[in-house]
C-alpha cells in the first residue's frame, strides 16, 4: 500500500531532499493563526505530517502552545527530537495512529500537504481520526492541492506511487460539522498569487468544527 511505501522509505527520502529548508519561519499558516487569534498558552496543537516539527517550533515560540506531531519519517522525527524537546512526536501515519490512547481534544490541527499522498483505502479513515482528535469549537487548517475536479497523477520520485488532487475541505464541510472561515489559493511552485493553473493550484483553508444543523420545534426553525 502507498502508506507503507511512505513510512518505510519515501518519507525519509522527502525529508532528506528538503531538510535544509525545514527551519522555524513565517508562513501562511502562522499568519492565519495570528490573524484569527486561534491560540493561547493553554492551547494544544497537533500537526499531521509535521516533518521535523519546524512549524510547531515556531508556534510554540510565538504562542506558547503545547505542540504535538505525527510524522511517518524516522529521520525527520529523530532530527526534530534532537532540536526541540518541547515537541511530542509520534512516528506514525495518521491512518495507523491510535488516537484513543492519546489526546482527543486538540484546539488546532494542521494537515498541510498530506491528504494528497494518502492511499485511497485509508483516506476516510485518516479524515475520521483527524475529526476525532479535534474538539468542538476547535479549528482545522488544511493545505493541499484542492482543485475542483479529482485528479490522479504519477509521483515522479517513486514508481507505483500516485498523488491525488481534490477539494478535501469539502469532505469536512459537507458533513455539516465544519464551517469554512478562510481559503487562499496560490501557485504551489512559485508561492505567488499569480500564474495559477490546474497543475499548480494549492490552497490553505481554515475550518471550525461546529454543529450546523437547524433545530425544529413543531415544524418551525429555531
Amino acid at each position: 500500500m502507498q502508506d507503507d511505501i511512505f513510512k518505510k522509505e519515501e518519507a525519509d527520502r522527502w525529508f532528506e531532499r528538503n531538510k535544509e529548508g525545514l527551519v522555524p519561519k513565517e508562513d501562511l499558516i502562522i499568519k492565519i493563526i495570528r490573524d484569527y487569534r486561534l491560540l493561547d498558552k493553554a492551547s494544544k496543537v497537533l500537526e499531521v505530517g509535521s516533518s521535523n516539527g519546524f512549524r510547531l517550533a515556531k508556534i510554540h515560540e510565538e504562542f506558547g502552545s503545547k505542540v504535538f506531531a505525527i510524522e511517518p519519517s524516522k529521520k525527520a522525527v529523530e532530527d526534530g527530537k534532537s532540536k526541540w524537546d518541547f515537541i511530542t512526536f509520534y512516528q506514525s501515519t495518521i491512518a495507523e495512529f491510535d488516537e484513543s490512547k492519546h489526546f482527543l481534544d486538540f484546539d488546532l490541527i494542521i494537515v498541510n500537504s498530506v491528504f494528497h499522498w494518502i492511499d485511497r483505502n485509508h483516506l476516510l479513515i485518516s479524515i475520521g481520526k483527524v475529526d476525532n482528535m479535534l474538539k468542538w469549537g476547535g479549528h482545522l487548517i488544511l493545505g493541499d492541492f484542492q482543485v475542483h475536479i479529482p485528479i490522479k497523477r504519477k509521483y515522479h520520485h517513486k514508481e507505483g506511487v500516485f498523488t491525488y488532487k481534490q477539494p478535501y475541505k469539502e469532505i469536512f464541510t459537507s458533513s455539516f460539522l465544519y464551517v469554512e472561515l478562510f481559503t487562499m489559493a496560490f501557485n504551489h511552485d512559485s508561492k505567488n498569487l499569480a500564474g495559477i493553473d490546474i497543475n499548480t493550484y494549492f490552497s490553505v483553508s481554515l475550518l471550525r468544527k461546529e454543529e450546523l444543523y437547524f433545530e425544529l420545534y413543531d415544524g418551525h426553525r429555531h
